[in-house]
């Protein structure tokens, strides 16, 4: 895997979050890396969820690429937090890189619900050999996450109706959010890519939050049908709930991409997350989810 791969896999993790959280983990969506792809940022999510190695196209000797995704999931999980409730979201994510600097924007519209999000990433790619150090920040703009969103607690409806189930008593999140993470990894185990991300949300006190990841790739059919799996475990420090430090959520899934050409490629993944002891004490359970959607490299 080279060093451009790295930046847009790691890139998309953060902005999405639900394979991956939007972040340095979101949006879920699966890994799929190539040695010779087009990468800016590296894993998707679904947050997923929030990493995406679907970059086809060979970049080996260009020091610039950019990628476009849009799809669908059945359900939106930042973090462990399912967002939608019974809804899901439809999401769209453009990656650009020059050298080893990645720029990404993400956005999420929910389908039969008031969810709305968009996020801004820039982040940096520093390589030692097969260790790489992904530095990088995330502007996150939630306009759902108002005031009646943060008090949801002290309400039980909204506008004669019940507060949808997703808006948990103690998940604070502002309309903004500056949030700045912190990426370590590395290539050095064949099909296989361990890394810790740290993320700290600048306008929470305590608002921080660690993941120990792995994310794999089986080719299947040469490099045009793969598989990529993944597994996390997250620590919450402030950054869903202060009132519990601690075990956040085990979360693991998997993605297929099928490479139609050069230029595009399928995907489409299942995700399952537990809701450990801090998930727990805001009232979030273990969540299913899916995504499908097309993927663009440049």
């Amino acid at each position: 895997m080279n060093s451009k791969s790295l930046v847009v896999t790691f890139l998309n993790a953060i902005l999405i979050g639900s394979a991956v959280a939007h972040g340095p983990d979101g949006r879920h969506s699966g890994p799929v890396v190539e040695e010779d792809v087009v990468g800016g940022g590296q894993p998707a999510a679904a947050d997923g969820s929030e990493m995406s190695f679907r970059t086809p196209v060979d970049v080996s000797r260009r020091n610039w690429g950019a990628s476009l995704e849009t799809g669908w999931e059945s359900r939106h999980v930042h973090y462990g937090v399912d967002e939608t409730g019974n809804f899901g979201a439809y999401t769209t994510e453009l990656s650009v890189w020059v050298g080893d600097l990645a720029l990404g924007a993400w956005s999420g519209f929910g389908t039969g619900n008031g969810y709305q999000e968009w996020d801004f990433t820039v982040s940096y790619n520093l390589e030692a050999g097969p260790v790489f150090l992904l530095p990088g920040y995330n502007f996150r703009y939630n306009p759902g996450a108002d005031d009646e969103h943060a008090h949801a607690g002290e309400s039980g409806d909204h506008d004669g109706e019940e507060v949808h189930d997703h808006e948990h008593d103690a998940h604070r999140h502002r309309v903004y959010n500056n949030e700045f993470f912190l990426v370590l990894g590395t290539t050095a185990i064949p099909y296989v890519t361990p890394s810790t991300v740290f993320l700290w949300n600048l306008n929470e006190s305590p608002g921080g939050l660690l993941e120990f990841r792995l994310d794999g790739e089986i080719p299947i059919h040469r490099d045009i049908v793969t598989l990529q799996p993944y597994a996390l475990l997250a620590l919450n420090f402030g950054y869903n709930t202060p009132d519990s430090i601690g075990w956040n959520n085990f979360q693991f899934g998997v993605e297929a991409t099928w490479r139609v050409n050069r230029v595009v490629s399928l995907f489409a993944g299942v995700n399952y997350s537990i809701a450990m002891t801090a998930l727990r004490s805001i009232g979030q359970d273990n969540v299913v989810w899916a995504n499908t959607g097309v993927a663009f490299s440049f």
